[in-house]
């Protein structure tokens, strides 16, 4: 997306603008998150397999699991690496994007604050 594109947008005057930089790092860290506790998961699975003797082809499936934790990994690099490259001068309003992230933490990252910091949690699903 050319920053031109990015800056047309019209904003609402009390609306925050964020840097493009920071959303995109905000992202990738968001996507580690992610995939952290998908390992997490993956080994717990793992585990219990061994212990209970699951069938072969059970287990097989996990496969599924790596190649979804591999798919975040690869967004979360590209998140990262976007970040990277863009001036921090361009910015962005999130509050559209923000509106359809129902977890609570995760939505106060992105918006780069803390959970606690959020006066109206309205909506949210708090993990």
């Amino acid at each position: 997306m050319a920053a031109a594109n990015i800056r047309s947008h019209a904003t609402a005057p009390d609306q925050r603008l964020t840097p493009v930089r920071e959303v995109f790092s905000a992202l990738a860290d968001e996507l580690e998150r992610a995939r952290s506790l998908g390992l997490r998961v993956e080994g717990a699975i793992c585990a219990i397999a061994v212990r209970s003797s699951i069938d072969g082809a059970v287990v097989s499936e996990l496969q599924q699991l790596d190649a979804v934790l591999q798919h975040i990994a690869a967004l979360r690099d590209f998140a990262a690496e976007i970040a990277k490259r863009y001036a921090s001068a361009e910015t962005i309003a999130l509050a559209s994007a923000l509106e359809r992230v129902t977890l609570g933490e995760v939505r106060a990252r992105l918006a780069g604050s803390d959970f606690e910091d959020i006066e109206s949690e309205e909506g949210w699903e708090v993990l």
